[in-house]
């Protein structure tokens, strides 16, 4: 076998082995993620609004993902599609270098202009993505931490009798229908 052959092979075989998008499991037991609420709490917050007090008893569905389309290979949310992202990330400009040195250009120069594009926009797109990711409150902590605020929400409500709870339902329906 040819060595394009072998590596055209690996990255089909480990694509397919990693297909499945990654996301919670939801076959874990509600208990364990902390949000089986005693009966009498759901019954008397049936009518609570989830909107007002920003709060479930059950999980928000998943997005669908916006790679969808996209060869499972190349999908940047399975491990397969990390895999071969890497996989072409090191291939490509390998490739490209042997290509552009076979053509007859100085490989010194060749490699010079590789290195330094190739590392120079790497840093930059990680940076901005980074950047992006922060402005847009899309970090593990901010994730971490909003779930701690709920968590700390949901604990408070369960918490109160059921008087409270219909005063604060009360008042809640009064700020809506100002």
């Amino acid at each position: 076998l040819r060595w394009s052959s072998v590596i055209m092979l690996a990255l089909v075989m480990t694509s397919l082995a990693f297909t499945a998008p990654l996301r919670p499991s939801s076959a874990l037991p509600a208990l364990r993620r902390g949000l089986a609420p005693t009966a009498s709490f759901r019954s008397a917050t049936r009518s609570v609004p989830r909107a007002a007090l920003a709060m479930s008893d059950e999980r928000q569905p998943l997005r669908p993902s916006q790679y969808a389309s996209w060869p499972n290979f190349l999908r940047p949310d399975t491990n397969g599609g990390a895999i071969g992202l890497t996989f072409l990330g090191i291939v490509l400009p390998w490739a490209l270098y042997s290509y552009f040195c076979s053509a007859g250009y100085d490989p010194i120069r060749v490699g010079q202009f590789f290195i330094v594009g190739y590392v120079g926009f790497g840093t930059i797109a990680w940076t901005l993505s980074y950047v992006l990711r922060v402005a847009t409150k899309d970090t593990t902590y901010a994730q971490q931490l909003k779930d701690y605020e709920t968590a700390v929400l949901q604990k408070r409500l369960e918490e109160l009798d059921e008087g409270e709870i219909e005063a604060l339902m009360a008042e809640v329906d009064k700020e809506e229908l100002s």
